[in-house]
């Protein structure tokens, strides 16, 4: 969240976008969406792995909340826009609904290697249409940059986060969280460690390796079409829709930061740190949906205003203060509760109903007569 907050200031606090600091706020920020995604669906899969008895509650309550995000989170996103300018915006939040009511049920269905197999497919097949299907209609054009964004100047979103390839991407963690629960089982904690560090190397080097590849490649061959379609995937700063080497970049940093705090938690210092931010993370949504209305409307409405435009660091300060004690008032009265669209309880009585007809509608046993 601290990088969704920097990036999201330097968006809102800077007038000229084009200035070097706002762009390198811009581009240190960018790390927050591949890590969030990655998190998420290696939390899936470390839970399916370590506790898959009581993975069927977590999915009802997934359901709820992806469902909260479609509908009441989208609405609220929309109050804190503009709302006539960003009806047409697929926020994160869109997708991470999708995902998180869609992933639970494939991986209670399909093995950690199958969910990486399908998850490269997806990839694979989302950049491909991406780069060669042309939509005929308005109706194809919404269904292009839903599900797999567009290069071109879009026809109908004005930004947005593509289903498929940020869904991938999760859905690739959750293979990741079934090793790392293998692991916790196992108490082996050092493992655990090593595996984050390893695949945080592995996908910075592939990183790293693509993008000098594909530079040698474009200087030995400039008009090979193929070469030049292939540039903006290989742009580690391709986020709209992600290119491969943008998530590999961004995520190895994610996976190093998680890394990095896994060390530290293992030693038992900073316990407050770690209990300041572990509010944080339960109350991640609120803090997204909330810090949007801090930034949209309190700094870009005062930023001209406020003298001392060199003490952006203070301003900034005062902006994470503001939000993070709004976050420890509603994690302190548990107003989490209100995150929800009555998904669970529906289903409750669906179920109970169910039971009830079965119980009533049986045909009665011989030795009943």
């Amino acid at each position: 969240m601290f990088f969704v907050l920097l990036s999201h200031f330097g968006f809102t606090f800077f007038p000229d976008q084009a200035a070097p600091l706002p762009t390198v706020m811009r581009l240190v920020g960018m790390v927050a969406s591949p890590t969030f995604m990655t998190l998420s669906g290696l939390l899936l899969g470390f839970l399916y792995c370590t506790s898959p008895n009581s993975f069927k509650d977590l999915r009802i309550k997934l359901a709820d909340r992806g469902l909260f995000l479609l509908t009441a989170g989208h609405l609220i996103l929309l109050a804190s826009h503009a709302p006539l300018y960003t009806t047409r915006f697929l926020h994160i939040t869109d997708t991470i609904g999708v995902c998180i009511l869609v992933q639970p049920w494939i991986i209670s269905r399909l093995r950690p290697r199958d969910r990486l197999v399908l998850s490269t497919a997806l990839f694979a097949a989302s950049w491909a249409l991406v780069e060669r299907w042309q939509p005929a209609g308005p109706a194809a054009h919404i269904v292009k940059e839903t599900l797999f964004g567009s290069l071109t100047a879009a026809n109908y979103y004005r930004f947005a986060f593509p289903v498929v390839p940020w869904f991938s991407l999760g859905l690739a963690a959750t293979a990741l969280g079934d090793r790392l629960g293998r692991y916790y089982l196992q108490g082996d904690d050092d493992g655990m460690l090593r595996l984050v560090m390893r695949t945080a190397t592995i996908a910075l080097f592939a990183a790293v390796c693509g993008k000098v590849i594909c530079v040698a490649l474009l200087d030995l061959f400039p008009d090979n079409p193929l070469l030049i379609a292939a540039r903006t995937l290989s742009s580690p700063f391709e986020k709209q829709p992600p290119g491969l080497l943008y998530i590999c970049f961004y995520g190895a940093i994610g996976l190093y930061l998680l890394s990095a705090c896994m060390f530290l938690e293992r030693t038992g210092r900073l316990r407050r740190q770690f209990a300041l931010a572990t509010m944080m993370g339960q109350t991640s949504l609120f803090v997204f949906l909330s810090h949007w209305f801090v930034y949209l409307i309190a700094i870009m409405g005062l930023r001209d205003r406020l003298p001392f435009a060199w003490a952006w660091p203070v301003y900034f300060v005062g902006s994470v203060l503001l939000v993070t004690s709004s976050a420890v008032a509603w994690h302190r009265r548990d107003y989490n509760r209100f995150i929800t669209v009555g998904y669970p309880h529906l289903h409750r009585a669906v179920r109970e109903w169910r039971l009830t007809n079965r119980h009533w509608g049986a045909r009665p046993s011989v030795s009943s007569i």
